[in-house]
């Protein structure tokens, strides 16, 4: 079995989650066994599935391993099925419905949206504070219940099953300097009880009891070394542990200071003779991975992502039919993706081409995007540069724009890049490592740019913009760029990595 390790899954999905979601569909293709892997808590967990199109036996989570949730039959537990005292009043507004008994408020109970489905309700005492709260699954069941001290912290957490039982627990306790320490608790599970100082250890036991139920040495391909490595590293049973690089390993590369690791990598790389094997998507950084880290351990080159046959035949979209001027950024409001460089640009080119449009697409992280919006207020450009957020249907986004803009300063292989050229738009996007140049054909299918020189991106996109001929050639380049990522040359490189893992081999 091949498991992808992962943190969480939602809605939102980074380029991370997209990759394994397509990695998952190529392995079942080939009918390789695998499944991803998640840690965290979600009540919303097997609607987010249901939205990717994946079942509940590709994912496996940590507390639907334990508590016996992966496979429930859906019910819906409504306003009506809760029981209140005979003599509360209740009182709605929008999706909150206060409960009040003889003056004083009992509960405050959670819908979801405008339906009668219960989220969460919230109890009180006799002096208005939160007892406790209970949260239902989005499948009908209760699967969580927070306890709370008289400060309003919470002091502990059950997490149930199907079965009415707590499964795990989560303690919340100060030690002697007055800072939080968490401990977890495994009940029911195998008769008996097991305890966990963190998130960690317990992840670790998750880990291992995914490999006992096999009964073989997997392959545990480790997606987010951040929250995943260290319980992977500190397994009691043999596996086989890969280390995937979906990021520029590095830091900021600068002239005057030495070459960093990326934060991210940063553990798994300084524990790299651990790793049975490493994955990176692109050839350079395989050469620099093994230049700096040593030949010891087997180095792959396998791109993220692919692109499926459904996507190399569809109908092509004629550019003229492009919505002219139309400029999008597609990614992560995040500082690394540099979308403010993106604004800057852009307003020198619609001072050029008042016709011109700026949309961006992605959700954000933290305060960029309030940023962002008062960088765009300060411009005046509020009517023709919109912030659309998280979308499911980005593929209507790359076939409705002329030019896609992509300015990071750090990129791994971009699935942004590959789908865009997928759907036949010209991508303008800086030369960093590792990615861009292995997927635009520079002057090609695309331009690619000199990091931090605003300037060459907005020239770049009044040149585009102003030459549609040649504009059309680079997105009829494009389509047939992306060939090269078909899914079952893809497929081809890792099944070379499929082979060897297969190989006896002594495993950590």
């Amino acid at each position: 079995m091949y498991y992808f390790l992962n943190d969480n899954m939602q809605f939102s999905k980074s380029g991370i989650e997209h990759a394994e979601i397509s990695r998952l569909r190529l392995f079942k293709r080939h009918q390789v066994p695998a499944q991803i892997v998640t840690r965290i808590f979600a009540m919303n967990l097997h609607d987010v599935l249901a939205q990717a199109q994946l079942t509940d036996d590709d994912l496996i989570n940590l507390f639907d391993f334990f508590c016996g949730t992966q496979h429930v039959e859906r019910q819906s537990f409504e306003l009506a099925d809760l029981q209140v005292p005979a003599d509360a009043i209740k009182t709605r507004k929008d999706n909150q419905v206060q409960v009040v008994q003889r003056g004083k408020l009992l509960m405050i109970i959670y819908l979801r949206g405008q339906t009668d489905q219960i989220s969460n309700v919230q109890y009180f005492d006799v002096n208005g504070k939160t007892l406790k709260m209970v949260w239902w699954d989005t499948r009908g069941f209760k699967c969580l219940e927070q306890l709370f001290d008289w400060d309003g912290k919470i002091t502990q957490e059950a997490y149930f099953g199907v079965d009415g039982q707590i499964h795990i627990e989560k303690l919340h306790f100060l030690n002697r300097a007055g800072k939080e320490r968490l401990t977890w608790r495994v009940l029911n599970y195998q008769g008996r009880a097991w305890l966990f100082n963190g998130l960690n250890e317990l992840t670790r036991f998750f880990y291992d009891e995914l490999n006992r139920k096999t009964g073989e040495a997997n392959v545990f391909i480790c997606d987010r070394t951040v929250e995943c490595a260290w319980s992977l590293f500190n397994m009691q049973t043999p596996t086989k542990k890969v280390l995937h690089l979906h990021n520029n390993h590095v830091g900021e590369e600068r002239p005057d200071q030495p070459v960093t690791l990326n934060n991210n990598y940063a553990h798994a790389l300084m524990n790299y003779d651990r790793w049975d094997a490493v994955i990176s998507a692109t050839p350079e950084q395989t050469a620099d991975v093994v230049a700096q880290f040593g030949g010891q351990v087997p180095a792959f080159t396998i791109p993220v992502g692919y692109v499926d046959d459904a996507t190399l035949n569809v109908k092509r979209v004629p550019f003229e039919q492009r919505e002219a001027g139309l400029i999008v950024q597609v990614a992560r409001l995040a500082p690394e993706k540099q979308p403010d460089q993106t604004i800057t640009a852009f307003a020198q080119v619609h001072a050029e081409l008042p016709a011109t449009r700026l949309e961006f697409w992605g959700y954000a992280n933290g305060d960029t995007q309030q940023q962002l919006v008062q960088q765009v207020n300060r411009l005046h450009l509020n009517d023709v540069v919109s912030f659309n957020g998280y979308t499911n249907q980005v593929n209507q986004v790359y076939e409705r724009a002329q030019i896609g803009v992509l300015p990071s300063r750090a990129e791994g292989f971009s699935l942004m890049l590959l789908e865009a050229q997928a759907h036949g738009l010209p991508m303008i996007a800086n030369d960093v490592k590792y990615g861009p140049s292995d997927i635009i054909q520079d002057g090609v299918s695309g331009v690619l740019t000199t990091v931090d020189n605003v300037q060459q991106l907005a020239d770049e996109m009044r040149r585009c913009l102003q030459d549609q001929a040649t504009l059309a050639e680079y997105s009829r380049n494009a389509y047939e760029n992306v060939r090269r990522y078909s899914a079952e040359a893809v497929f081809d490189q890792w099944q070379t990595f499929i082979d060897q893992m297969a190989e006896p081999q002594p495993v950590h």
